[in-house]
């Protein structure tokens, strides 16, 4: 058997005859167990429940219930949908999607992992074409359930990190080391890291720690960290940035996680009479559109949105006829602006 076939065998979804196996009994007994549980005994459904999570056996939702049954959905996840974060994604890859007469299901798992296994289960019910799925880092259960679906999985977003089927995203450590290196090349030498860093916002977690090597590699003092489990805003932003300057006031880069979060941190420094970018450089990430609209002109990272969503089009259509996985890099820009503007 060579290694092409044992790839295909271990995509294999499991069936009500796996579960059936499994257990030692008919498929019409395990099936009868999710139809209408009280008509079987305690302990065989606990059996057979037992062999549906060690399986990841996920119960088919379309009519007739035929293994091989798949629908015309895809299922996107996404983590937020706070500020319209992964809205131009969205929005391409579900035009792209309708012109080969495929649906977009969405889900928002909100940063919560244990809503994630959640809503990854119930979309894989609807025994989708697809699905795409924001990040590389899941809880250890959605990694299980999307390869034991068999389906076509791309990730989103990311791609730095163990991938399960494709991927379509950037290099969110790198883009960390690229605004380090902007606020070095400036001028700026005592630098920190702001923002909303969720224990599941991996990339963000990413971006700091590209910041954090950049800074040792040039030989610079450990890069300072003010930041929260709370969502971004700009609120946040402003009381991070007066936390970080009573406690560090010699600071004078500032590199935030996000756009919105930087809204407020200039802001603060507004307020505490400090000039940017002569007293303070700041950068951030994600190019909102008020970002060319601030005063000064927030200097970011600009990630192609809209490239991302329709390149995972491109890999959904091309695996479910039959294309190899890929890993496909996608290019972003960091657009310097008036809150650098120091040489």
């Amino acid at each position: 058997m060579n290694a092409d076939t044992d790839e295909n065998e271990s995509r294999a979804a499991p069936t009500l005859a796996s579960i059936a196996g499994r257990v030692g009994v008919s498929v019409n007994t395990v099936s009868r167990a999710l139809r209408a549980p009280h008509t079987v005994r305690t302990e065989l459904r606990r059996q057979i429940n037992k062999a549906m999570e060690e399986l990841n056996y996920v119960p088919n939702r379309l009519a007739g219930g035929l293994a091989g049954t798949r629908s015309d959905i895809v299922g996107v996840v996404v983590t937020s949908l706070y500020y319209s974060e992964f809205a131009s994604i969205i929005d391409t890859l579900q035009s792209a999607l309708l012109e080969s007469g495929l649906q977009v299901m969405l889900a928002n798992t909100r940063y919560d992992p244990e809503q994630e296994t959640r809503l990854v289960r119930s979309i894989l019910s609807w025994r989708p074409a697809a699905v795409a799925i924001i990040g590389v880092d899941h809880p250890p259960k959605v990694g299980e359930l999307l390869r034991a679906s068999g389906m076509p999985v791309i990730e989103m977003w990311d791609i730095g990190g163990d991938i399960i089927d494709s991927a379509v995203g950037i290099d969110h450590e790198a883009v960390g080391a690229a605004q380090a290196s902007h606020l070095m090349e400036r001028g700026y030498r005592k630098l920190a890291f702001v923002g909303s860093v969720r224990e599941n916002d991996t990339r963000a977690q990413k971006r700091a720690r590209g910041v954090a090597r950049r800074i040792a590699e040039a030989g610079l003092r450990s890069v300072v960290k003010s930041t929260s489990q709370e969502g971004g805003n700009p609120d946040l932003g402003e009381r991070l940035a007066n936390d970080l300057l009573d406690a560090d006031p010699e600071i004078d880069g500032i590199i935030c996680n996000s756009d919105v979060v930087a809204f407020g941190v200039l802001r603060a420094l507004r307020k505490r009479g400090k000039k940017v970018p002569d007293d303070i450089g700041v950068i951030a990430f994600g190019d909102s559109e008020a970002s060319n609209c601030m005063f000064p002109t927030l200097s970011t990272v600009r990630p192609n949105r809209q490239r991302i969503g329709q390149l995972t089009a491109d890999a959904i259509l091309s695996r479910i006829n039959g294309g190899d996985p890929r890993t496909i890099a996608v290019e972003w820009e960091l657009v310097g602006r008036e809150s650098t503007g120091k040489i």
